[in-house]
């Protein structure tokens, strides 16, 4: 089934109304003409439990946030000038300026945003509303799309429903995942396709329960979605497929390795290569994890590099920016790295403690 281009309905969409207790902290960034434009080429972010942080050439940008657990990756706006990431506890986006390092703190009571387009974020917001706001302008956080959500062709699984949260978007579509569950770790993920003059249930995918994530494909319609099939509350095993949306086809990547596993931060680059992390462990009391990055390849899944990284970003042949793994940690311990970045051959280590990267699309 085809859904028109949603750039119609993200571009054209207007302000209906602002909402209660969304406040905006920082100055926003000036509005800057062509001419004016700052050079955005290599800027990448890190994020640390703590911090937010924006390299451009030999200068650092920062924003503290309490960041706590997530591996979520750093999000860039469409248009490059921002980066953003969501404090888990307080529920707050913090944006931060590439041009001029101006902060932007937005209580958005949400625990995952996307960017729309240009500078605009959204977000969800229960009972069925997408949220959006621009970075570059004044206006707070406001409805951007009323929604009411078809019922899932999956039926539920003896649970309630939990929530929702927006996890990618293209320029057609927004994908949304409506969260099932029982308490404590069981879970299960029930899939929407938000276009332009339809919303499409795709109900569950087989094999990703929990701990859901989702990047885009570069065709506008096709997503890779890594989770987690659950087994019991100690130990799953990471799954990994894509989704395209217009027709609900799925189809499964090679299993990851490791006994006990999950994936998270998925990309799918230009080039049509597919990589995750993936964390792996024994299923025994006390057993530590390990995290390595991997492509999809012809045989399964190689690692991006020679050593173990967290995360990796290949910006060209000169230069990669990789967060390089230490020691087993444990089993719940979110993954952190030392910041390695390599260029013309020199190598230069940035930061430890990072946890994750980004760098506009």
């Amino acid at each position: 089934m085809g859904v028109a281009r949603a750039g119609a309905w993200i571009a054209a969409l207007g302000a209906v109304g602002l909402v209660a207790g969304c406040g905006v902290e920082g100055t926003p960034a000036p509005v800057i003409t062509p001419n004016q434009q700052p050079d955005r080429s290599g800027v990448f972010a890190y994020r640390t439990e703590g911090e937010l942080v924006v390299v451009r050439g030999a200068e650092t940008l920062r924003a503290s946030g309490n960041f706590g657990y997530s591996a979520a990756p750093v999000n860039f706006t469409r248009d490059g000038a921002f980066a953003f990431a969501v404090e888990t506890a307080s529920k707050t986006l913090v944006a931060l300026s590439v041009d001029n390092g101006s902060v932007t703190r937005t209580e958005c009571d949400c625990t995952d945003a996307v960017a729309l387009r240009d500078a605009v974020v959204g977000w969800w917001r229960e009972p069925g509303q997408i949220m959006s706001q621009d970075l570059a302008g004044t206006t707070p956080a406001e409805p951007e799309r009323d929604i009411v959500l078809p019922d899932s062709p999956s039926p539920l699984s003896g649970g309630n429903w939990d929530g929702a949260r927006l996890v990618a978007a293209t320029d057609e579509y927004v994908l949304l995942a409506r969260s099932e569950s029982r308490g404590l770790w069981w879970e299960k993920n029930h899939l929407y396709a938000i276009g332009s003059d339809a919303i499409l249930p795709l109900g569950r995918v087989p094999g990703i329960d929990s701990e859901l994530s989702a990047a885009a494909g570069p065709d506008g319609h096709t997503f890779v979605l890594a989770g987690t099939t659950a087994r019991s509350s100690s130990c799953g095993i990471g799954f990994v497929a894509t989704i395209d949306v217009r027709s609900n086809a799925v189809s499964d990547l090679p299993s990851v390795p490791g006994e006990c596993s999950t994936v998270y931060n998925p990309r799918w680059s230009g080039d049509n290569v597919i990589s995750v992390a993936v964390r792996k462990w024994a299923d025994v009391a006390g057993a530590t994890s390990t995290v390595d990055r991997l492509r999809s390849a012809a045989q399964g899944w190689a690692p991006v590099a020679e050593q173990p990284v967290i995360d990796m970003l290949a910006r060209s042949e000169q230069t990669v920016i990789q967060v390089v793994g230490g020691e087993p940690l444990a089993a719940r311990d979110t993954p952190q790295g030392v910041l390695v970045v390599e260029k013309g051959g020199a190598r230069s280590e940035l930061a430890t403690e990072v946890v994750s990267l980004g760098s506009p699309i």
